[in-house]
């Protein structure tokens, strides 16, 4: 781990933490050798580089190692990787949402956001609702190709004209003349890893209007349901599509629970989504402020090195200070959800002021590191790449 002040989070720098046990300590030292693979990242910069998709090779090889199963989180879903969790680092009944913190933070430490998100985004945000409210053959038939990287799924909820009001989402499920298919139809934008994936978790109206007509259901990819590319500031490689359903044919058996009871569903989802948003999103901001630490200690101007300057210290301090602030509410959210459940109603407020923490500091700590770096916080190449990124 890195021995660069704040690069690490207190706790894996040193000083102790109640939360932690040594299982938290071996599964971090676990992947960040494994993250460092010369085919993992040679993957990862030539989809930046590309904006193509993550290579099928790496998806399997990530998921055998249960990357995609520990990123959804403690529960049942973990003993079906058949090699264990990292070969066995941590125990499927010993994993808890701090391990999956881990994994959160390991898996975006090479700064290729496109990447990540082509492999994991769409899985991340969309089999917990398998999970929590398959039937069971979605279970038995579904999920294991999901967890094994055999197959991709993504959540398609947003629409061009109902982003965060779901409620109103226009996309129509009708039943058929038999009553055994539903036909759906309708568009959906934005839609992360759409373009790889086999299957859509998608929330359609069943009923009237407003959030009582809503519902979700499991929908195959086929003709009927086409996606098409849409160019993104960050990365095209995350696959991030504008789906049509052209009349898409669904079996009955696709539909999670009831009618109209898909909003609940939906709802239930964002408190593990936003966490692990917030997660992502600090590890990155800790990466950059290495990043910056590391310039400023080697950079010289005036005849001395940049890091004596007072502003550029003034600077650095408020990044650090920022850091350790948010992760301190981080791990007491963490700590919450190993107690209550990710989706306990307590949470909810609490999860949104981490969220509304998390960007303020990223914001501040993307200014800051630009202005330290000049001109290479500008340049997508070279040291300058990671904070580039980040600003970006």
């Amino acid at each position: 781990l890195s021995r660069v002040p704040f690069a690490e989070s207190a706790v894996f720098q040193g000083l102790p933490l109640p939360y932690f046990k040594k299982s938290h300590f071996a599964l971090r030292k676990a992947l960040r050798e494994f993250m460092a693979d010369p085919d993992i990242i040679d993957d990862a910069m030539e989809c930046e580089e590309t904006m193509n998709g993550p290579s099928k090779e790496i998806r399997k090889k990530m998921a055998a190692a249960g990357l995609t199963a520990m990123g959804l989180g403690p529960g049942e879903h973990l003993k079906l990787v058949p090699g264990g969790l990292l070969g066995g680092v941590v125990k499927p009944e010993e994993f808890d949402h701090f391990h999956e913190m881990i994994v959160q933070e390991e898996r975006v430490r090479h700064f290729c956001p496109g990447w990540e998100d082509g492999l994991e985004g769409g899985n991340a945000i969309s089999i917990p609702v398998i999970l929590k409210y398959g039937n069971e053959w979605m279970k038995k038939e579904v999920l294991p190709g999901l967890i094994m990287g055999d197959t991709v799924s993504c959540l398609s909820i947003t629409e061009a004209y109902a982003g965060s009001d779901v409620a109103a989402i226009r996309t129509t499920a009708k039943k058929d003349a038999s009553g055994e298919n539903y036909i759906v139809s309708g568009t959906k934008k934005w839609i992360t890893a759409g373009q790889y994936s086999d299957w859509f978790v998608t929330a359609v109206r069943t009923g009237g209007q407003k959030a009582a007509g809503v519902s979700m259901m499991l929908v195959p990819k086929s003709d009927q349901v086409i996606c098409s590319k849409i160019k993104t500031k960050y990365s095209s490689a995350a696959g991030t599509v504008f789906i049509a359903y052209e009349d898409a044919v669904v079996p009955k058996k696709c539909l999670f629970g009831q009618e109209g009871k898909g909003f609940q569903i939906i709802m239930s989802n964002f408190n593990h989504e936003r966490w692990m948003i917030c997660v992502v999103s600090m590890a990155r901001a800790r990466k950059c402020t290495e990043e910056t630490f590391k310039w400023a200690m080697q950079r010289k101007i005036f005849g001395t090195k940049l890091v004596e300057q007072a502003v550029i210290r003034e600077k650095l301090a408020q990044m650090f200070s920022s850091l350790e602030t948010v992760t301190a509410l981080q791990y007491e959210v963490t700590y919450s959800m190993c107690q209550k459940g990710s989706q306990s109603p307590l949470l909810g407020g609490r999860i949104a002021l981490l969220k509304y923490t998390v960007t303020r500091s990223c914001h501040l700590i993307a200014d800051n590191a630009v202005q330290i770096l000049g001109g290479r916080g500008v340049t997508r190449t070279g040291m300058g790449r990671i904070v580039e990124a980040f600003h970006r």
